[in-house]
């Protein structure tokens, strides 16, 4: 008998115990959302500031004055040139910029560009993995340390352009 009696307090307990997680869980669930304790956008304390440093800018008036057959972007987000199905694949690579996107006038993707500095001296091989990563989309990327002169800088589009295209550079020398 005392053995019932051990048996029937221990389904009386569980039950007992699963009754009052369940009503938390409800008293929980019933409760008022809490708001978002962020400001509206129009309260932020913001101030204006340049699209490109004065590094990049200097770039950019090069870029655009020797390519004067391709349109240049400046602070292209990768989610612009990039997609996947995969969340976590986009949340590697969404808030990442290039700093610039050379594209033919007909707005075909030729090359990414980047500008580096000492700053990157550290990163080779996080650059070398982002630059794998364009490269499986089909994107060239071309890195400078230093400003190019304006033939480095034709010639390399140009050999950009004939992979892009997938001409031979006999093919490419008649068009």
């Amino acid at each position: 008998m005392p053995q019932d009696n051990y048996l029937w307090f221990d389904m009386n307990s569980t039950a007992l115990l699963i009754a009052v997680i369940i009503g938390i869980l409800i008293a929980v669930s019933l409760m008022p959302k809490k708001r978002s304790k962020l400001k509206p956008l129009s309260q932020l304390k913001v101030q204006p500031r340049r699209p490109l440093t004065a590094r990049e800018q200097q770039m950019f008036f090069r870029l655009t004055e020797t390519l004067t057959d391709c349109t240049v972007f400046a602070q292209v987000p990768l989610a612009a040139l990039l997609t996947t199905t995969d969340h976590q694949d986009r949340n590697r690579y969404d808030r990442k910029i290039a700093d610039f996107l050379i594209c033919t006038k007909t707005l075909t993707p030729i090359a990414v560009i980047e500008l580096d500095d000492a700053t990157h001296d550290n990163k080779i091989a996080k650059d070398a993995d982002r630059d794998a990563m364009l490269r499986n989309a089909g994107y060239q990327t071309i890195r400078y340390r230093n400003y190019p002169s304006p033939d480095q800088l034709r010639q390399d589009i140009e050999n950009a352009f004939k992979k892009v295209a997938g001409l031979t550079p006999q093919i490419a020398q008649k068009i």
